[in-house]
Order: structure tokens, then sequence, then C-alpha cells
């Protein structure tokens, strides 16, 4: 039995890997404070199972989580609080997250990782200073947690995705904070999680051009 975690698998582009999980065969427990009955129902059509573990970001317990799945994900975004309730939900408390699926895996000897990082982590656009670091330091941080798992003994992989804007809560955040609109494209999953699956480096769309789509918005 193939077993897959998710956050943010009630957001645009979680909800499209919890999805693409489901029908390639994986039983999905998403992390979260909802469930979601269109994913539910999905997983009850494939003869798949569906599950929701109680996880916040803003008061993580990474520990309380039990067992080691084959493939985790970590697609959540928080918009919520200052700066270091930012900085806390979207950089320290993934990492943490993902440090301890990570070890769990390595003592197993494989398993597959994919982070999620916004384009606008690359770049300082007026409004979302504080929102657009805390994602920074988790794309940067991933790169060198990737690099170590490439290192480590044991197939286990970490897979940085770019994805492409999508209509989302997220992006709507972005584009009201920063006064920029953007040309938004549907979430296709099957690209990323294929890449996620293989154990590729990166998927989506690499930095300089994800840089370029920013600037010439």
């Amino acid at each position: 039995m193939k077993t897959a975690w998710i956050t943010g698998a009630s957001g645009a582009w979680g909800g499209a890997l919890a999805r693409a999980l489901l029908e390639s065969g994986y039983d999905v427990v998403a992390l979260g404070r909802r469930d979601d009955p269109a994913l539910a129902a999905r997983a009850t059509e494939l003869g798949r199972t569906w599950s929701v573990a109680q996880f916040d970001l803003a008061d993580p317990d990474p520990d309380a989580l039990d067992g080691t799945p084959d493939v985790f994900i970590h697609a959540a975004v928080s918009t919520d609080g200052d700066r270091a309730a930012l900085v806390s939900a979207d950089y320290l408390a993934p990492a943490a997250l993902i440090d301890r699926v990570a070890k769990a895996m390595l003592e197993r000897g494989s398993g597959r990782i994919g982070v999620l990082v916004p384009q606008n982590a690359r770049l300082g656009l007026a409004g979302l200073g504080d929102f657009s670091s805390a994602q920074a330091a988790l794309w940067t941080w991933s790169e060198a947690r990737r690099d170590e798992l490439a290192r480590a003994a044991g197939n286990v992989s970490l897979t940085v995705v770019i994805p492409p804007r999508t209509a989302s809560a997220t992006q709507r955040y972005v584009s009201e904070h920063s006064g920029h609109s953007a040309s938004l494209s549907p979430p296709d999953a099957a690209g990323p999680l294929r890449a996620i699956l293989a154990g590729k480096r990166r998927a989506g769309r690499r930095p300089i051009l994800a840089a370029l789509a920013m600037l010439f918005r």
C-alpha cells in the first residue's frame, strides 16, 4: 500500500496534487485543519483511502504524526499574521516537518519529498516583504536540504517545485498587497508529481524564468 502525506490540500495546487496522488494509486493523508469532500469522494470512486490528520502550521507538532509516508508534499502557504507568524508558519514549521519526515524516510531507506515555493519568493515586491521573505527562506533551505539528502545513504529525494501562478487565495493575496496582477494558469499537477516521484531536483518553472515572468508582468 503506497501512502502520501500532503499539506495545503484545500488549496489550488495542494488539491490538484492530492487528486493526482489518488489517481496514481496512493492512499492520501491531508495534514491540515479541514476536510475536502470532493477529494474524499474521488478517493472513494478510485478505491483509495482519504483521511485528514489535524495539523496547524501556526501551532505545529510534527512528532504527533504517526508513521512514515512514501511521498510527502508540502503545498501549504499561510498569509496570516505579522512577520514572526509568517516566518513560523511559512518557514520554521514546514522545515521542522520536512526534517521529521526526511529522517524517518532515511531510516527506512526510501521516500520522496516535494516542496512548493512561489515565484514571488525570489523578488521583493512592494507590500510582500515579510510574506516573500519567509517563503524565500523555505526555498533556500529546501535547496540545501535537497543536496544533503542527495549525499546521504538511502533513496530519499527532495524536489523543489516552482509552480505557475494559478487562481487561488494566495494569488489574490499577492495581487492585492503588491498591486500587480498576473496571467494565471489552471493547476496541472501531472508534471510536478512525475518529477517528485522520479526524485528530480526541480520541477515547474526555473528560477530565472520565474523571475522574468514576475518582472514582465
